[in-house]
């Protein structure tokens, strides 16, 4: 949220949600009809001068207005009326209603450049997200421009006004639709459009007022609905891939075992978020969207929140399988991730109604981001510039867009002189110091140096110590399990820690997998053999793995994690055991969700086979897992030889100083989790180590065994003193 949008956020918030609490009950219209079109006869004033205070009420004192077909504007050849260039214009247009009663709600369909402001008897229904002020001055610009779109053939922005709000502006009889339009840079403009539809809900068979335009969609008749998962209800007037404007969101959840209904209030939360179109590709080629959302208190400010048992934070995702019609694939791979032992996004299924209109099955899930509830590194401030508070706290990315941060130094994988570009995610480029950039560029290629340069790590030291091998060991195998079409190239995250935390980079954390487990006709992703990290597809992939799977450290490391996730996590059963839990939560919400969007028998790109059903469906992906899960067992890349890694870490492991007052330090930062007990083998304390210090200062004076778990699931044991 940042310059103009902050400022008009503060202006406008509250009357739009105001006007977000009400809605339309879409089930209950017969039919709908325009009662308003741009080629009406408008009356108009030219933004000279401040009009009366009662230009957009009915009865209007006498004043200058002129009248022509609208729009009124110019420089896009769709003016009805050709004016000069100007700030701002004023039109409005008299309506007659005859039955109040018939009418459920309302659309404005606005195709305007530059802003606007809407009233409905003289009161505000609508405005643009870009004008400030309440009411915009006649001299007031617009704050950043906008373009018409219908001339080019696109469709105008709808704006939803709700069944009470209607009722309590209108009137049987005589009523007025109002509008100030607002130039960005006034009379240097090379364009103004104005160009506004007001269409009714009609309840029954009786005609008011004319037919649709071509292009009107009206909403689906779906809802209201009921469901045993949790009901998200957003309104909003206007989503766009970015910036995120402002809307409302409430949370419907009665419980486990109870049946929610979008009738309700929200009960679970109730708030104001801000909300974008979230996705790349997803945004042109999948009808059901995804959203980003930051939860907002009154003025617009990023708000900590917790719902539906997610620790509190202000950044969420609303992701809506639409490809992936088992709706599991993001669900799953996250779920293994955790189960791994790594962080990943907690997920929730929920169902979605916009504006009251059914938006299907969607997934909750939290936005990859530093904090001690997610990517749980120490928090990098602004004024950690240098010292051990610099070597830590770093989020960073490869991902696909136009902003890229910087270039490794080497070549990629797969493409000829391709080099990966990374992001900073946290902090971001927007709040990273100098000094910060300075650090973790230096960081990563003196990394990149000493793996592809053998005299470079010979002279400074081995790539090993500059990553964590268990979890590099980890996400090959969590990607390679799904034959992540996006693998090593778009969404891989990485995360670097303080030295203090063995100042290591961690491959990490999981993200967008929709496109796996043989969801995509391309890259070879439906054959469940073979190395997606050897696959020649479009991007290149980082080429660490290419060094590191011919390390036969690493690749011990690698096979020993494998064996022994094989026997848990990564067990078949566990695995459709999941599933099937899944399903079963999901329950009738599956044919609620098919019902709104009947795709099952249809192509969605890059779908590599149509079943015709929801079991089928899941039949593909699990006989997919069944198969890929045989071929990695047979083609695994090492030899586990736990007794040499054993004594590696056994013989590199010091503890200092020992006898100790309390805090004892570890000289080797690959330590997974310890085990502490007295002298009769009592067990005193079962952590997971976050840095390289134990703290037993709370402990009484004596003799414990420690029981240390390597980041390779080894296992020693070592004695302390407690003084």
């Amino acid at each position: 949220m940042k310059n103009w949008l902050f400022f008009c956020l503060l202006l406008c918030l509250p009357s739009l949600l105001s006007a977000q609490n009400d809605s339309i009950n879409y089930a209950s219209i017969d039919h709908w009809e325009t009662a308003i079109y741009p080629s009406d006869e408008w009356h108009y004033y030219l933004g000279e001068r401040t009009p009366p205070t009662d230009w957009n009420e009915i009865p209007i004192s006498n004043f200058l207005w002129q009248t022509g077909p609208g729009g009124i504007g110019y420089g896009d050849e769709d003016d009805g009326t050709e004016i000069d260039p100007i700030q701002s214009i004023f039109i409005r247009r008299n309506f007659n209603i005859s039955d109040l009663s018939k009418i459920e709600g309302a659309f404005l369909d606005a195709d305007y450049d530059d802003a606007f402001v809407a009233y409905l008897n003289g009161v505000e229904i609508a405005r643009s997200s870009n004008i400030e002020g309440s009411p915009p001055r006649f001299f007031d610009w617009a704050v950043i421009d906008h373009e018409a779109t219908m001339y080019w053939g696109g469709d105008p922005e709808r704006f939803i006004v709700g069944h009470s709000t209607l009722h309590s502006l209108l009137k049987n009889g005589d009523n007025v639709l109002a509008i100030q339009v607002h130039n960005h840079n006034g009379a240097t403009s090379s364009d103004m459009s104005s160009n506004f539809f007001l269409s009714f809900g009609i309840n029954d068979e009786s005609t008011f007022y004319g037919p649709t335009p071509d292009w009107f969609e009206a909403p689906e008749s779906f809802g209201p609905i009921t469901s045993h998962l949790p009901i998200v209800k957003i309104y909003a007037n206007e989503i766009l891939d970015e910036p995120k404007l402002p809307g409302r969101l409430e949370i419907v959840w009665n419980g486990p075992g109870s049946l929610n209904a979008s009738t309700q209030a929200g009960n679970e939360y109730v708030g104001n978020i801000g909300i974008e179109l979230r996705g790349q590709s997803s945004q042109f080629f999948f009808d059901k969207k995804s959203y980003g959302i930051e939860t907002w208190d009154e003025n617009g400010m990023d708000l900590d929140t917790s719902f539906l048992g997610f620790p509190a934070e202000e950044d969420w995702v609303l992701y809506g399988p639409f490809s992936d019609k088992t709706f599991l694939r993001n669900v799953l791979a996250m779920d293994l991730a955790r189960k791994m032992g790594q962080y990943a996004s907690r997920t929730r299924f929920v169902e979605v109604m916009l504006n009251d209109e059914y938006q299907g099955i969607f997934v909750l899930m939290e936005k990859v981001k530093r904090d001690k509830n997610r990517v749980d590194i120490a928090n990098l401030r602004e004024d950690d510039i240098e010292g051990e508070e610099l070597t830590g706290g770093y989020v960073f990315k490869i991902d696909k867009g136009v902003d890229q941060d910087w270039d490794s130094s080497f070549p990629a994988l797969g493409i000829n002189g391709a080099k990966i570009q990374y992001q900073y995610v946290s902090p971001n480029r927007d709040k990273i110091q100098p000094e910060q950039e300075a650090y973790i560029q230096s960081y990563v290629d003196s990394f990149e140096r000493a793996i592809n340069i053998p005299q470079y790590a010979s002279a400074v030291k081995h790539y090993r110590e500059f990553i964590d091998y268990k979890s590099f060991a980890e996400n090959f195998i969590h990607v390679e399990l799904a034959k992540d079409v996006d693998a090593y190239r778009i969404s891989c995250f990485f995360h670097k820690k303080k030295i203090t935390q063995g100042g290591k980079i961690f491959a990490g954390p999981v993200w967008d997998y929709n496109l796996s487990f043989g969801n995509a006709e391309f890259c070879n992703i439906t054959d469940p053999t073979g190395w997606i990290y050897y696959e020649n597809c479009a991007l290149a992939n980082y080429n660490w793995y290419d060094q590191l799977l011919q390390d036969e450290e690493f690749t011990s490391v690698l096979k020993c994690r494998w064996d022994k996730l094989r026997v848990g996590p990564l067990h078949e059963d566990s695995i459709f055991q999941f599933i099937d839990n899944q399903i079963v939560e999901l329950g009738p919400a599956i044919d609620q969700n098919y019902e709104k969007w009947p795709i099952l028998n249809e192509y969605v790109w890059p779908n590599p086979v149509i079943t015709g059903s929801f079991e089928g469906e899941i039949d593909f992906m699990k006989n997919y897992i069944s198969e890929r899960l045989e071929w990695m067992d047979a083609n695994m890349i090492g030899e586990c030889r736990p007794s040499s890694t054993t004594n590696h870490f056994s013989n590199n492991l010091q503890i200092f100083p020992n006898p100790s007052d309390g805090v004892f330090k570890f000289s080797n930062s690959n330590i997974q989790a310890i085990q502490v007990f007295n002298v009769t083998g009592k067990l005193m304390l079962n952590s997971t180590l976050k840095s390289n210090e134990l703290d037993l200062s709370t402990f009484q004076k004596g003799i414990y065994f420690l029981k240390i778990e390597s980041q390779n699931g080894e296992i020693i044991t070592k004695r302390v003193i407690k003084n």
